[in-house]
């Protein structure tokens, strides 16, 4: 039982850890996040996010009205990374 309690936990806790609190910088573009895979784009907002290091990605927002931009992995999977501006 205590097995099912502990891996319930760990489940929750890596699905409910996705999104990472950014920044905005004088231009209005977005830096830093974590990713999420999903597959679809959203609507353009004409904005861009920097990452750590230094690559510059367009920010989408999706039909729920979160920012989010797409990348690639090394392996070729393409993610969506929420942006949550505090």
């Amino acid at each position: 039982m205590k097995r099912i309690i502990i891996l319930a936990a760990i489940l929750g806790l890596s699905f409910g850890l996705h999104a990472q609190t950014i920044t905005k910088d004088s231009q209005g573009n977005y830096i830093a996040v974590k990713a999420i895979k999903m597959d679809d784009k959203g609507k353009d907002t004409g904005k861009t996010f920097t990452d750590q290091n230094g690559k510059t990605y367009p920010v989408y927002i999706s039909k729920n009205g979160k920012l989010y931009y797409m990348r690639t992995s090394k392996s070729g999977n393409i993610y969506k990374n929420y942006i949550k501006i505090d």
